[in-house]
């Protein structure tokens, strides 16, 4: 799947997760978007199919977002930048050009030492390197840079971008909000990619650090005649140090089909105790020298790169985004394909807050430990135990009665709520079409905060609840706590 898509996705989530009150989309807004994105689906849908629906459902909300809210929600029309990116790229491609061209200072007097050629060091710490890459290169996903120095560059790549000043109106401030809780996330996501990018330029600048080294020594050596020597404090003869060079310019001298002087050779152009030494032409300990870059320094990092950007563009089509609060994904998902399980609750005698609806609806997922699809019915009065009817109940929805627990339980009035509701309830099996009952306490604790025997009321008055319902296979959920345990109900 394509960022900017899972962009579009993860922006949606962190409106919709932030926006519990709805005041930004409309739950009718959802449904619409959701039909014109292919809902409903169809089970077992699979993944491709499922993004799809999700990319379309956030492009259509979106829009009806950004057109609503032209300034707060600006950000959700944006696209992920690239500048710092380009810049840094240009900058590194730059110097690494002028240093390694610069490095052309092929020694004093123009003598080449050619045991301090300035290349040399380059091919010894690119060997280190490249044992430290392929170790790096199969590590998971979330563990990739996580103890790297390159860790530090990413955060430097990805700012914040989000400012807000004074902000007055609350949906401004959901959407606020919103923006802080996607670049976060985004961020985070995202972090893999950036860090796979950074390290395919990284490698392009030793290249063309190594470019430059030779390019330069070679423009040097156009205008000037330049010898070559060697001095060393732990080589003391030239029988020592000529398995060395055969080593480092072995594969170079067999590529131009020269061969590494013989002993006595080296013997000749050796530099000890500040005897002067007139040395030989370093033409060909140039050419290998070069062709030994190009063979460990250029072309593997050429490769490394070539790999890191294809593992990037792999890490940007596989973003897990879904695995980023999974259960927002599984809830709309299991709506949009029927998994999930119609609920309608009926509140009687009081008329619940946005907040206490979003309480009784997380015991109620608690509770089923599964998607579900909530609708509400206008709270029923007292006088209208036995008459009241049910309003945009889905067909085959379960029934959920919503008391307060502020309320003395009684036969004629909660237990007739319950055995009328039984009656509207589709498939009644056995004596208990309606198996679960909510019961808010926010009003009934508000009125206990300051009595000195607050908690033995509270465990009272679950247990005339309890005892109202002794007959009926009906289970009471109590709305933002746990009920009390049975040990602590008196007899």
């Amino acid at each position: 799947m394509k960022p900017e898509a899972v962009r579009k996705i993860m922006m949606l989530q962190a409106v919709e997760e932030a926006d519990e009150a709805d005041l930004l989309l409309s739950p009718a807004d959802k449904s619409s978007a959701a039909e014109l994105a292919g809902a409903p689906l169809e089970k077992n849908s699979g993944s491709v199919i499922e993004n799809a629906f999700l990319e379309k459902r956030a492009d259509s909300l979106l829009v009806r977002l950004a057109a609503r809210h032209p300034e707060a929600a600006r950000w959700t029309q944006t696209v992920a930048s690239n500048h710092r990116f380009g810049i840094l790229t240009l900058a590194l491609g730059l110097i690494a050009a002028v240093i390694g061209f610069l490095t052309n200072e092929l020694g004093p007097e123009r003598r080449i030492n050619i045991l301090s050629f300035p290349l040399l060091g380059i091919i010894f710490w690119s060997l280190l390197v490249y044992i430290r890459e392929i170790i790096l290169f199969f590590r998971s996903r979330d563990k990739l840079f996580s103890d790297s120095w390159v860790d530090w560059l990413i955060g430097m790549m990805q700012p914040s971008r989000s400012e807000h000043g004074k902000i007055e109106k609350e949906d401004q401030k959901t959407l606020a909000g919103s923006e802080t809780i996607f670049e976060k996330r985004w961020r985070q996501i995202t972090a893999p990619i950036m860090g796979a990018r950074l390290k395919s330029l990284l490698h392009t600048t030793a290249l063309i650090l190594a470019a430059g080294a030779i390019a330069g020594m070679y423009v040097k050596g156009l205008a000037n005649e330049y010898t070559a020597v060697w001095e060393s404090t732990f080589f003391e003869t030239s029988s020592q140090l000529r398995p060395i060079l055969q080593t480092v310019l072995g594969p170079a001298t067999a590529i131009s089909g020269g061969a590494i002087p013989s002993v006595e050779e080296l013997d000749t152009i050796r530099m000890s105790g500040g005897a002067e030494v007139a040395g030989q032409n370093a033409a060909r300990w140039i050419h290998w020298y070069a062709i030994t870059i190009g063979l460990f320094v250029i072309i593997p990092r050429f490769i490394f790169s070539l790999v890191w950007r294809i593992k990037a563009s792999a890490l940007a089509r596989s973003l897990p985004f879904r695995d980023v609060s999974s259960h927002y994904y599984e809830h709309l998902l299991a709506i949009s394909t029927g998994h999930s399980i119609d609920v309608h609750i009926v509140p009687y005698g009081l008329d619940p807050t946005d907040a206490r609806k979003r309480l009784a609806i997380r015991a109620l997922e608690d509770q089923f430990e599964k998607p579900l699809k909530i609708s509400w019915n206008p709270p029923i009065t007292f006088g209208e135990e036995e008459e009241f009817t049910l309003t945009d109940a889905p067909d085959g929805s379960t029934l959920v009665p919503l008391y307060s627990l502020a309320s003395t339980p009684e036969k004629e009035t909660h237990l007739a709520v319950y055995q009328t509701l039984s009656g509207h309830a589709p498939n009644p099996v056995g004596n208990s079409p309606v198996k679960w009952a909510l019961i808010d306490p926010e009003s009934y604790d508000e009125k206990l905060t300051f009595l000195p025997d607050a908690g033995k009321r509270r465990i009272e008055r679950e247990a005339a609840w309890r005892k109202l319902f002794e007959t009926e296979n009906l289970d009471l959920i109590f709305v933002g706590r746990s009920p009390s345990p049975l040990s602590e109900i008196p007899s």
